[in-house]
């Protein structure tokens, strides 16, 4: 068999289980749609798009597409005006459709694990998302009103190529977990210091040589994690964290810790 056959015929089985996916993925949305379900799971199907049926299912809470090949989310999905949860993990996708504003009662988005390179602005008029993971995308920059996203709870941003972070963070009053490890941080934003609620600080993988004094505000911070930066010293004033239990600095080019911080009951300086 010549390599012009061999392509062929390679096309074709692909072709076909594209088919095949599409045609199994067309009849869960025509039971779900019997049913009236609220959820709907079309994960690791191999689907390539999505049926238009899909953007019926007025009713729809939850719709999970991860583990794909879909390129794209048309911006029909704005007709699913119920949604809550959206997940589309591990697909192909370069862009979100413009028009996630409209989907007023989304409260976790999960769009990890793609090829995405800007997150739309629209993203950040989802007054009621919760969760937010855009992990091991291509993202370089975020949004610049990302501090709207007030019900934020939890934010994964690790594994991108993040490269500075917007002033307005700091409005994200509510957030408990910020991931930021593994991108391109030369600095983080002092603003950062006004998460009152931040319980957990992934910093590690950037290039991050100094951390804000004003980070002692964070008085229910418990894990600081700044492991493989560029850090020399540490300020001092993170003695003041008082639920800090544990600050990571591996692969840092440290020498010295402020005694602040080695004599802090409850501490642990983790330099290995």
């Amino acid at each position: 068999m010549d390599k012009e056959t061999q392509l062929e015929e390679a096309a074709k089985v692909y072709f076909g289980r594209a088919k095949k996916a599409f045609v199994a993925a067309r009849q869960k949305i025509k039971k779900t749609a019997l049913r009236e379900a609220t959820e709907l799971d079309l994960s690791d199907m191999g689907l390539c798009e999505l049926p238009q049926e899909l953007f019926a299912l007025k009713k729809l809470e939850k719709l999970i597409l991860d583990g794909n090949k879909i390129a794209y989310i048309p911006e029909e999905i704005s007709e699913l005006k119920n949604l809550r949860h959206l997940s589309i993990k591990g697909n192909g996708i370069m862009l979100l459709p413009k028009n996630l504003n409209k989907l007023k009662k989304l409260e976790r988005l999960y769009v990890g694990y793609n090829t995405i390179s800007k997150l739309p602005d629209s993203i950040c008029e989802l007054r009621k998302l919760k969760m937010l993971n855009a992990a091991s995308n291509l993202l370089t920059t975020l949004p610049k009103e990302i501090g709207n996203l007030k019900s934020l709870l939890k934010l994964s941003l690790h594994d991108n190529m993040i490269a500075s972070i917007p002033k307005s963070i700091g409005d994200l009053k509510l957030l408990k977990e910020l991931f930021l490890d593994n991108n391109n941080l030369s600095s983080v934003p002092v603003a950062l210091a006004n998460l009152r609620d931040l319980e957990e600080l992934v910093l590690s993988g950037n290039e991050l040589k100094r951390i804000p004094k004003e980070f002692s505000g964070l008085k229910k911070l418990n894990e600081l994690l700044l492991d493989e930066n560029q850090l020399k010293t540490l300020p001092a004033s993170l003695a003041m964290c008082k639920s800090l239990s544990i600050i990571g600095l591996f692969g840092n080019p440290i020498k010295n810790i402020p005694k602040e911080l080695t004599n802090k009951p409850g501490l642990t300086v983790d330099r290995n």
